[in-house]
């Protein structure tokens, strides 16, 4: 979607998730953006503004995070979703800025599995409400698109589907040989779905464009996320043995740089 000729098709996506009118938009991170293009974790990675300057950051993630449990537990994709959005509303302010005068900020995230499996509905919207589901403020928000729930969309006649249906099926089975008759069904329906589907085919081809999908500094941070979890996993190993043997819980945490809580949550499951 930071091809040159894609403008159009990014519109679509943009105004079909949040929900008005996209006149304008502009891709701000078109460089190639990752120096090993042969990393495992495969993602599409686009920042743009639009019309009233809102920002929309908009990915892929097709692999569950490192940490995360893949049947109970999504906590580190939610906490990092999180921080992304935040580092992209404050990085706007600068001398002189006003609080109430920031543009808007989205986090949009496709995913290739669940992430509320107990939500039926595949798209989950956030933002700032208190217990009443009264809105703080509209300032920023995030999207989760779970293409893992598309079953029952799949069924519905392509001409019946809203435009985020369309796209959730285009993202989750545009590559895929045995859905070709829907994917041709979805470009009929929907101009800018025939044009992605064109260009995917073009840029399929193109190892450099491909590499266009993926962002240098949050692929350094999900490294960083990476080595964090293996130097806590062997921190709690080393912490287990030493509580074993009876070592006091102050060396413990002077050797592995445990919490004295982290300690104790350990011990209470030997």
């Amino acid at each position: 979607m930071t091809h040159p000729d894609a403008e159009s098709i990014l519109r679509d996506v943009i105004e079909s998730f949040l929900h008005y009118p996209v006149k304008n938009v502009q891709v701000r991170n078109a460089e190639l953006p990752i120096a090993n293009i042969k990393e495992k974790r495969e993602r599409f990675d686009v920042n743009c503004s639009i019309d009233d300057g809102t920002q929309v950051e908009v990915e892929m993630q097709s692999q569950t995070m490192k940490g995360d449990n893949q049947a109970i537990n999504h906590k580190i994709i939610k906490d990092r979703s999180i921080y992304y959005l935040c580092d992209l509303h404050s990085k706007q302010a600068g001398h002189g800025v006003r609080y109430d005068k920031l543009l808007r900020s989205f986090q949009v995230t496709f995913c290739g599995y669940t992430i509320f499996p107990k939500c039926k509905d595949f798209i989950s919207r956030f933002s700032f409400r208190d217990d009443k589901g009264n809105e703080l403020s509209n300032a920023v928000g995030i999207i989760f698109i779970e293409l893992s729930k598309l079953n029952d969309i799949i069924k519905k006649p392509v001409e019946d589907m809203t435009g985020e249906e369309q796209w959730s099926l285009f993202f989750a089975y545009g590559g895929e040989v045995n859905y070709i008759n829907l994917i041709n069904g979805l470009g009929k329906a929907r101009s800018e779905i025939k044009m992605a589907s064109e260009l995917l085919s073009t840029i399929s081809q193109d190892e450099n464009e491909r590499a266009r999908f993926r962002a240098r500094w949050k692929s350094e941070r999900d490294a960083e996320h990476d080595r964090a979890v293996v130097r806590d996993e062997r921190s709690a190993e080393i912490a287990k043995n030493m509580l074993i043997n009876g070592e006091p819980i102050e060396k413990i945490v002077l050797y592995t740089g445990l919490t004295a809580k982290e300690i104790n949550d350990l011990q209470a499951t030997l």
